[in-house]
């Protein structure tokens, strides 16, 4: 048995809390990361290939999108996260391999140097990067190779996030690449 009506209120309900939560990561994104997100390194970030089928942009908003995602999920736990931090170290984990062809003869060379060279970068970007930002940029990279573990929630968070969205660019490609492939 249907019931028409309450399928629809339903959905509409559903619908329109994807959609607050989507503009809430949106404003959170504008909010802490602004400065990164308007930057020529991000714009530069969306022309370099990464992961074989994405661009570094677009697989970092996806790693800071569900980074946020996650830290909502926390805070609905009573698990306190700083969002800022999140945010900062999301954006700018992955901005240090920029021109990755000309500054490292590897990609291990490249895997075990660029958080490096991304915090480099975000001290560049902004006046002032905490030093939560600091940390989960430069240990991003853990389990994988020599990197350290995250030192706080924070940096699990955006490691986690961060291996999950690349197995999925790796396996799925970027959203214009799958729109062109149709």
């Amino acid at each position: 048995m249907r019931i028409p009506y309450y399928e629809s209120t339903m959905h509409r309900q559903i619908r329109e809390k994807r959609e607050d939560r989507k503009d809430r990561i949106k404003n959170d994104l504008q909010k802490y990361g602004g400065e990164v997100l308007d930057s020529a390194e991000m714009q530069e970030a969306f022309e370099q290939t990464h992961h074989r089928r994405s661009t570094v942009g677009e697989h970092t908003i996806r790693v800071a999108v569900s980074s946020v995602m996650i830290c909502y999920a926390l805070r609905k736990l009573n698990i306190k996260v700083s969002i800022p931090a999140v945010v900062i170290g999301a954006l700018c984990h992955d901005l240090g391999m920029l021109g990755r062809s000309e500054k490292y003869s590897s990609a291990r060379e490249c895997s075990r140097e660029h958080p490096k060279d991304s915090v480099e970068v975000a001290k560049e970007l902004l006046d002032e990067i905490p030093e939560k930002a600091e940390d989960i940029i430069e240990r991003h990279m853990w389990p994988i190779g020599e990197s350290e573990a995250p030192n706080s929630i924070e940096g699990v968070i955006v490691s986690v996030a961060d291996k999950y969205n690349a197995v999925k660019d790796i396996v799925k490609g970027s959203e214009i690449n799958n729109e062109s492939d149709e």
